[in-house]
């Protein structure tokens, strides 16, 4: 490709804008394929994550997350419609430190940023992979390990909502969930026994099947006491998993909230005192504490990787043979429909009688809408936060991206090379208009993504403290479903993760070959001209989404991996404000201004990225 200061349009492509808002629609595409990039990474994994983690309260820096970046990823566009420059290449001409010839501050940064990136789409890939192997598991070893986590992870969820009926004294609803509870036991307890630990020993869950067998049948009063009001509660979920880590303060703790929460009951139910409640807790609860005891780990079945591997070269082969019109119809149609079933979620946690329980209140809105930060370990949640605000709506690496797809889609091409004509200058107003609907128009796809997946977050994995991690990262994001969907739910959450955590692979793979391409370009690592940046972005559509399979393979933890992204991202987008300055002020065309409205939001844009990428980088250098 040609240097900074010349562009690459010449005049064969050049045409004249759309004129009604109809025909300006039939020319967006750049704004979908990026949001096709989003949904999966930020708002199916990183947003469901923090509203995991710090609840309803955060909702407010989610939503500005989403809507104040978007004027610097106009300007960054407009940038390369007036110029016919790339993003890269602009991004190299920033004042400041440089090695002639290898490039700027800024391209070391990136270059710091976009091994992070990999580490990301690593976790991404491999987030469909373990989508794929619950759907559709590859190994007998692999469907009972499913079975056995589905089992364990309902539990945690099952207790939870045990916990939030009895709070209210829902009475209907807790046998049934009681019932659930027993017999989620009971198959958690039958799959372990068909798996292995990691030193090749069976478990034995004879005794514990026994037991189970036992006290589903019990008809005396303590039993059943404790079978339908002990087993099901949190606290004793808590008591239990505690004694297993030998954390005795702890237990001990949990286990003065289960004597309290029985003693209590009998104060309400004086015609059941001829039952010892604390008796019954001691004797049956040491028993299901002992035969439910996990001394060593258990070998997790390997699925998810066979999935991965193959999932990696069936992209490398999309990627190296496949069109810009293919990655935007592609990538449109899978986030789109996800979307769709996810705010359908949503309402229906208002509506839908068994979903009730983690109904979200007008308070819950007013409280994720108060500016809060969250309670004693707010800076440990502000964190998480700004982790996240660096990866949700359009992130560092889209931002950058973004300039691509357009040039892809011919916005530039279109415009034509700037000269001193009154036909350029209205050339480029016009495709400018087209650029801003674009970006406006996949702005609204995403935030109404993620304010969904962050209130799905927060009202139930929040609510029954499941923090998707490591192999069960999609099956508690597949939590949040089941309230609503009951037993389809399994089936339509894997479709859309798949749907949505590939897309994102797929989309930012694309992207990043062109951006590594570019970077090799700018850096005279490839010889100048388009012939050689096209041949560059095959080569690296190849190798990029082969690193990021290898990632996985080797262990990377997708949330760990795409909180660790989202703040590199974070530190970025300081960087990114700034440019978008720059080339507002410095690199623009009075013709094509924005008006002072728009400069206003800018600055307030660029200001807003700044703080929230400084405390990102304070919350993790000194906490």
């Amino acid at each position: 490709m040609s240097d900074n200061s010349t562009s690459d349009l010449d005049l064969s492509g050049i045409q004249d804008p759309p004129s009604t808002f109809g025909k300006i629609l039939t020319k967006i595409g750049p704004g979908l394929i990026i949001a096709g990039s989003i949904v999966g990474s930020g708002e199916l994994i990183a947003t469901t994550s923090t509203g995991a983690k710090a609840g309803f309260t955060l909702l407010w820096l989610i939503i500005i997350g989403c809507v104040i970046k978007v004027f610097v990823q106009v300007e960054l566009g407009r940038f390369t419609l007036i110029n016919g420059i790339t993003s890269i290449r602009g991004l190299n001409m920033l004042p400041g430190p440089r090695i002639e010839g290898k490039g700027n501050w800024f391209i070391w940064y990136w270059f710091v940023m976009f091994a992070f990136i990999m580490g990301q789409l690593g976790g991404i890939v491999g987030g469909v992979g373990q989508a794929m192997s619950i759907s559709m598991p590859l190994t007998e070893e692999g469907r009972d390990f499913n079975e056995y986590r589905n089992a364990e992870t309902l539990l945690t969820v099952l207790r939870a909502q045990y916990g939030i009926e009895a709070s209210n004294n829902n009475e209907e609803k807790l046998a049934g969930i009681a019932a659930q509870v027993l017999e989620n036991e009971k198959t958690s307890i039958v799959a372990l026994g068909k798996l292995r630990y990691v030193d090749q020993s069976v478990p034995d869950t004879s005794n514990a099947a026994i037991y189970f067998d036992a006290l589903s049948k019990a008809t005396d009063a303590p039993t059943v006491y404790f079978r339908d009001r002990i087993l099901p509660l949190p606290e004793f979920g808590n008591y239990v998993k505690l004694s297993h880590q030998d954390k005795v303060d702890a237990a001990a703790n949990a286990y003065t909230l289960l004597k309290s929460y029985a003693t209590g009951y009998f104060d309400r139910n004086p015609t059941e005192q001829s039952i010892e409640p604390l008796d019954v807790v001691r004797k049956l609860g040491e028993d299901y504490t002992s035969l439910r005891r996990k001394t060593k780990e258990v070998v997790k079945a390997k699925d998810d990787v066979y999935y991965t591997v193959g999932l990696t070269v069936f992209t490398i082969v999309l990627l190296v043979i496949g069109r810009y019109g293919f990655i935007q119809i592609f990538s449109t149609v899978l986030v789109g429909l996800f979307t769709l079933v996810t705010i359908v979620n949503v309402f229906g946690l208002q509506t839908v009688d068994a979903a009730t329980t983690w109904r979200i209140t007008w308070a819950d809105i007013q409280h994720g809408l108060s500016f809060g930060v969250g309670g004693s370990e707010w800076m440990e949640g502000l964190g998480v936060a700004l982790a996240t605000f660096g990866i949700i709506g359009v992130g560092a690496a889209e931002l950058i991206a973004y300039p691509y797809w357009c040039m892809e889609q011919g916005y530039a091409k279109f415009t034509g090379p700037r000269d001193d004509s009154n036909e350029w200058a209205e050339r480029a107003r016009g495709w400018m208009k087209v650029l801003q609907v674009d970006a406006w128009a996949s702005a609204a796809v995403y935030t109404f993504a993620t304010i969904a997946f962050y209130l799905l977050g927060a009202a139930i994995l929040g609510r029954a403290d499941l923090q998707p991690a490591d192999a069960d990262m999609v099956r508690s994001l597949g939590i949040m479903y089941k309230p609503v969907f009951g037993e389809v739910a399994e089936s339509i959450f894997l479709f859309g993760a798949i749907a949505v955590l590939y897309s994102t692979f797929f989309v930012a793979s694309a992207g990043n070959a062109r951006m590594f391409s570019d970077v090799l370009g700018t850096l005279g690592l490839i010889k100048p001209g388009e012939k050689s940046y096209r041949k560059s972005v095959k080569l690296w559509s190849a190798i990029l989404p082969a690193i990021c399979g290898i990632t996985y393979c080797a262990g990377v933890k997708p949330v760990v991996a795409v909180l660790m992204s989202g703040l590199m991202q974070s530190i970025m987008l300081p960087m990114l404000g700034f440019a978008a300055l720059y080339f507002r002020y410095k690199h623009s065309d009075k013709r094509v201004a924005p008006s002072a409205t728009w400069d206003f939001f800018v600055v307030l844009s660029a200001i807003g990225l700044l703080v929230a990428g400084g405390f990102a980088a304070y919350t993790k250098i000194f906490n």
